[in-house]
């Protein structure tokens, strides 16, 4: 059995969950089995599951699995219930008590606290969960309790984790986290003991759990979604991102790696020219088969751009505001832009709207699932972001046609977009807002001057080496050679 493995999913995701369900299309395609392995206690879990197109039976949670038993872990939910939620509010409005009934039949109660933010110099008094207790809907009996804690530097951490009625009718006990999750896979190896492949998309403590694990019939791919390296300003001792540190100090005890680009693979062997055979290149994403692009498609009047992603500082989703008002105002363009995306910067966005008067032009629509459906009402995909390791949503919209306007950044943009072929690159300035907003005005100016029945032309080769089939038989490859 072959195993995504991620923290859970919402109804708003990231790049990351996407790869996720583009990965399950494909396999499928191959003919390989595979499940979503979640290790993280959503409450809500059936909802994203239905708006992401996830079977019941390909979807397995660690705690939906402490909770409902054994069956659970080959058969999915088989009862289901109404979701619904009760709150206990004391006399200062401050809620004290919450229980939570899941479509899955979890009855979950959080009892919450009140404490200082130890993250933010503040006055203010955060509200959280602070025990946690899980029973099973269907017997009534008590499954799970935890407690949450805040650690200074890790953040909200889980600790004094008790399981009962559990494989054997045992009581079981974990301090950690990780001691629970290293569980979990055990089980699960037991559930399906075939040999299984585990896919690491998201989480170092699955990384700790799994490489202790690692065995002939327990293979390891980790599966890097962004930029591996912070900085390499002095060779000898490459900074790595975050969330990649952990990998990237521990690889004997990971079969293969898999980066979305060319480019990014070459990039690693800077710092590991020994391991060519355990980095392997395959797209997160790409285009159905056969992709019906319209050779003679022209733009429109007004020319319609779009762009979709969460709406996070990174995203520079103002940027591409500020640079299309400049394009409307300095060089007549008659033009329209949808925003599609929620996130914290929603408001920050609507602002850069509201100064440059481009109400009437430039909207923000929110979330949505059928993206594929909408892109081939617009004329051009357009993006801000610096740092893209593949760009879901580039090859989405090149799958209709679109040309691409964004910054030239590692490594997405520079192997998906080939300047003034199927679109255009902007020299950024992480430094310096109003550089990357010029820059990203030239782009434009460029794309606006250049024949666009090329850029069509130059988008539908480009994304031959996406396509579906060609994507699955890469995936079928790496796990035959496993």
């Amino acid at each position: 059995m072959i195993f995504f493995v991620n923290g859970t999913i919402g109804m708003g995701n990231s790049g990351v969950e996407h790869a996720e369900f583009y990965r399950g299309k494909v396999l499928t395609q191959a003919g390989l089995p595979f499940r979503y392995l979640f290790y993280r206690l959503n409450r809500d879990l059936q909802a994203p599951m239905k708006r992401w197109g996830l079977a019941n039976d390909q979807v397995i949670n660690m705690w939906e699995y402490f909770t409902l038993g054994e069956d659970y872990l080959k058969h999915g939910v088989q009862t289901f219930y109404e979701h619904s939620t009760k709150l206990v509010i004391d006399s200062t409005n401050t809620h004290r008590k919450r229980d939570t009934y899941t479509v899955s039949g979890l009855h979950v109660i959080d009892h919450m606290i009140k404490h200082p933010d130890k993250h933010k110099k503040t006055n203010i008094l955060m509200v959280g969960s602070n025990h946690v207790e899980l029973f099973n809907m269907n017997t009534g009996l008590k499954m799970a309790d935890f407690q949450f804690y805040d650690d200074p530097h890790r953040k909200v951490i889980i600790r004094n984790i008790h399981l009962y009625h559990q494989a054997g009718g045992r009581h079981l006990f974990f301090s950690n986290g990780m001691q629970l999750i290293r569980y979990f896979f055990q089980r699960l190896n037991i559930a399906y003991h075939e040999k299984n492949v585990y896919m690491i998309d998201r989480g170092i403590d699955p990384e700790v759990a799994l490489f202790a694990m690692h065995s002939d019939k327990l293979k390891v791919i980790d599966v890097i979604h962004a930029d591996q390296l912070n900085n390499r300003k002095d060779p000898r001792y490459p900074l790595f991102n975050n969330y990649n540190e952990y990998l990237l100090t521990h690889l004997d005890q990971v079969d293969k790696m898999v980066v979305a680009t060319e480019r990014q693979r070459q990039d690693m062997l800077v710092d590991f020219p020994d391991r060519g055979d355990q980095i392997v290149t395959i797209p997160v994403g790409g285009v159905r088969d056969n992709p019906q692009i319209d050779p003679n498609k022209q733009p429109g009047d007004p020319i319609k751009f779009i762009t979709a992603s969460r709406l996070a500082i990174e995203k520079h989703v103002d940027f591409i505001v500020k640079a299309l008002v400049k394009l409307h105002d300095e060089d007549g363009v008659n033009l329209t832009l949808d925003i599609y995306g929620a996130g914290e910067e929603e408001k920050r966005i609507k602002t850069a709207i509201e100064d440059g008067h481009a109400g009437d032009y430039i909207h923000v629509k929110g979330l949505s699932a059928e993206l594929e459906k909408l892109y081939p009402q617009y004329d051009a995909y357009i993006s801000g972001s610096y740092s893209e390791g593949f760009g879901l949503t580039y090859i989405e919209a090149m799958n209709a046609g679109l040309p691409i306007v964004t910054f030239n950044a590692r490594f997405g943009a520079q192997e998906l977009v080939d300047e003034g072929q199927n679109g255009f690159l902007a020299d950024f300035n992480r430094t310096d807002a109003d550089y990357s907003v010029e820059q990203l005005h030239q782009a434009l100016k460029r794309f606006m001057a250049a024949n666009y029945h090329d850029l069509v032309a130059h988008t539908k080769a480009k994304v031959e080496r996406y396509q579906d089939h060609v994507i699955a038989e890469d995936w079928r490859k790496l796990i035959d050679a496993l």
